[in-house]
């Protein structure tokens, strides 16, 4: 059985060199003025362990003592997650070497570990790219966001854009024993069929309803010293293969098909549970067991229509109500508190699908939102322009199904992307490339070959206006649309330039902030203080958000298959598109996704601010029309339902309306014509609130409302 010897814990620090990659992919090394040596509690990057401003090559040593193996035992030294470069020593000898962010890795040290007192020795190099030649449009680091990206530390300013940067051990580093054959890189994948084939070719678009049968496939591997015949049993839950497989030296592979009547699936979690079962792998039997290997694992069938935009999960069509995630810059902070902090505020904004935005995060994460049943668009962590050498394309290859491989058994994740917003070069060279890589890999999900610039809408930001979203912008399918917001004005003094009034716009804009966009595409009033700029930036992009999602959710499955808001959280102390600080302090944006996201959402089109009462010049009376609708994401009808229309003043009702609703069907969009609503002739102008509620077997299913202006004509 496998044991293990932490290694977690206070770690002796030495920095060696400030590095930088150069066009040629070389690194050059600069010794001077180098920080101190000292002590750094691991795992963690090592910006948030006193290195702030480090880019460059550091050493971590640590004494640890062993015990003697067992006969036949093997040591394995285990990290699982270091930041960039690795090269590694164990007792005075060469151990590996291993480049990259996300990725798990081991080396085998069964001849190099003592009994008693051991040296370990890692030089982690996490380099700056060279700015102009290398950095931005010719990168070698596949970092994606974590490298290069306008909502990190300096933006994407030539000489900013890579500070604060995320090397490090920031995942745990252990010692592993394990027997001399054990399993390994197992990886299992669900088809889901009807269960007899008189069925196979009939109509069935609901396959959860369609008589099932679940074919698992679990391919693995064993790693052995010795060779022979052992007894292999895969399970899911009660569901169990066993047989004998031949084991020879080195490493044999693999393939169990288990078959499952009536499976329980795995659903998002606004269609139904997200069901998981325990995938168990064991070599040997009884008292010869040898190895144990086992997960969660959740049976499901994904897909993606590129054309239309359109999912279908287990048969079904489902709408993706979607936010892009970056939750930190830094994986190593991004503990179990952190993510179970981050899971619940998206299911409170009724999310049930994101994207994990052009880089990869830690394995707990995923199982996380497998846990919620949160669907996943995976991004690979290559973002705009990268060098055309061959060598970093061989990289590329490499990484992308690490990435794969990695995450492969995670029921959460839908889909992979390996780039975001290509250059032209990357598009057409690169992508295609790690497209077929990924595919090789895996052939149960779809893989994009890049998150386009057309799947990004941005108008009232970049472009335009917001009412520009009644276009539809991005459909079919729409990975990023919003627009910036600050965070508190508390928050915001925090920041550079932003302790004074008005703003040192400079400084902030190493934090992100975007003035062009904000004054001048928006038109965002300053007012007359910093907590009226917070107010005018955050009631704007609330406004945004709201006529967007209800615009694109009118036209789900007609024009439109998902949406990914950008975004959803800070990843540092910024001001960017999201509707949550780095410290999760919502935003008005917040509580706009919670209301614009409902599963049930009833809405209305105001297509004007102001509304005239009393009469016109014409003397003719002005009632309020409101063309309304609902739209259903729920996989159930809702019968005898009924809309009430109030307009409110202060929580006072000045006048109502109300419409009996026979039936909504399930998964739709369903107009309800214009509802009248009679507006008293000595009603006051004003400021007024339109409040829709439906209800449903007497409990109020949705909920929405709409500022409006009361006026009467000039005298």
């Amino acid at each position: 059985m496998t044991q293990r010897i932490d290694l977690n814990g206070v770690w002796r620090y030495q920095p060696l060199a400030w590095t930088t990659v150069q066009a040629d992919g070389s690194i050059t090394d600069n010794a001077e003025n180098l920080p101190p040596a000292g002590e750094m509690a691991l795992p963690m990057n090592w910006q948030l362990r006193g290195l702030e401003t480090f880019d460059g090559r550091v050493r971590f040593t640590r004494r640890f003592a062993a015990p003697a193996l067992a006969n036949g035992a093997r040591a394995f030294l285990v990290f699982r997650g270091v930041d960039y470069f690795a090269d590694v020593t164990l007792n005075g000898q060469p151990v590996g070497k291993h480049a990259g962010y996300f990725q798990p890795f081991e080396f085998e040290i069964t001849d190099l570990l003592r009994q008693g007192e051991n040296q370990l020795q890692i030089d982690v190099d996490c380099p700056k790219e060279e700015p102009g030649a290398v950095w931005p449009d010719h990168k070698w680091i596949i970092k994606g966001i974590l490298n290069h990206w306008d909502a990190r530390p300096g933006s994407w300013e030539l000489t900013t854009g890579q500070e604060q940067n995320s090397g490090g051990i920031w995942g745990e580093v252990y010692v592993e024993t394990r027997p001399a054959a054990f399993v390994a890189n197992v990886r299992a994948a669900s088809t889901l069929t009807p269960r007899e084939a008189s069925t196979l070719f009939s109509n069935h678009d609901d396959l959860a309803t369609s008589g099932l049968q679940a074919i698992v496939r679990v391919e693995l591997d064993v790693d052995s010293t010795m060779a022979g015949l052992c007894p292999l049993r895969v399970a899911l839950d009660d569901n169990m293969v066993e047989m004998t497989i031949p084991v020879q030296r080195g490493r044999t592979h693999h393939v169990v098909v288990l078959h499952v009547a009536d499976p329980r699936l795995w659903w998002p979690w606004d269609i139904g549970e997200p069901y998981l079962y325990e995938l168990a792998v064991t070599l040997g039997a009884g008292e010869s067991e040898v190895s144990h290997w086992a997960t969660e694992f959740g049976v499901r069938q994904i897909n993606l229509d590129p054309h239309t935009g359109e999912w279908t999960v287990n048969g079904r069509r489902f709408f993706v109500r979607g936010a892009n995630v970056i939750p930190t810059l830094w994986l190593g902070e991004y503990d179990a508190a952190m993510i179970g902090r981050d899971i619940e505020l998206l299911k409170a904004a009724h999310i049930n699908g994101v994207r994990v935005c052009v880089h990869i995060n830690r394995d707990e994460f995923y199982s996380a939102c497998d846990r919620a049943g949160i669907i996943v668009w995976q991004d690979f962590a290559l973002q705009w322009a990268y060098t055309t050498d061959p060598r970093f394309t061989q990289e590329a290859v490499r990484q992308v199904q690490e990435m794969v491989n990695h995450l492969y058994n995670h029921a959460c994740i839908a889909l992979w992307c390996t780039q975001n917003e290509s250059s032209f070069h990357n598009k057409v060279i690169l992508n295609p490339v790690l497209a077929q890589a990924a595919a090789q890999c895996d052939s149960s999900r779809y893989v994009r070959a890049t998150s386009e610039f057309s799947e990004h809408a941005y108008p009232g930001w970049y472009v335009g206006e917001m009412r520009d979203y009644g276009t539809l912008p991005g459909a079919p399918i729409l990975t990023e649309f919003g627009a910036q917001a600050l965070p508190s004005a508390d928050e915001v003094r925090q920041m550079r330039g932003g302790d004074q009034w008005p703003p040192d716009f400079v400084g902030l804009a190493y934090h992100d902030f975007q003035y062009d966009q904000t004054f001048y595409v928006a038109g965002i009033e300053m007012g007359a203080s910093l907590e009226e700029f917070v107010e005018n930036s955050q009631r704007y992009q609330a406004d945004l958000l709201k006529f967007a999602i209800e615009r694109y959710r009118r036209h789900k499955y007609e024009k439109i298959g998902s949406l990914f808001q950008f975004m959803f959280m800070d990843c540092w102390p910024s001001i960017t598109w999201s509707v949550l600080s780095y410290a999760r302090a919502p935003k008005q944006g917040y509580h706009t996704l919670q209301q614009v996201y409902q599963p049930v959402l009833v809405g209305a089109d105001i297509h004007r601010e102001k509304v005239l009462i009393g009469v016109d010049r014409g003397s003719h009376p002005r009632p309020l029309q409101l063309p309304c609708w609902v739209v259903n994401d729920r996989h159930a009808a809702l019968e005898a339902c009924r809309l009430h229309v109030r307009l409110l003043r202060e929580d006072s009702v000045i006048t109502q309306a109300a419409l009996d609703i026979p039936g909504i069907a399930a998964d739709s969009v369903t107009t309800l014509g214009l509802v009248t609503v009679e507006l008293p002739e000595d009603l006051a102008a004003g400021a007024c609130v339109l409040d829709l509620s439906v209800l449903h077997a007497g409990e109020r299913i949705s909920h929405n409302t709409y500022p409006v202006e009361l006026v009467r004509p000039a005298a």
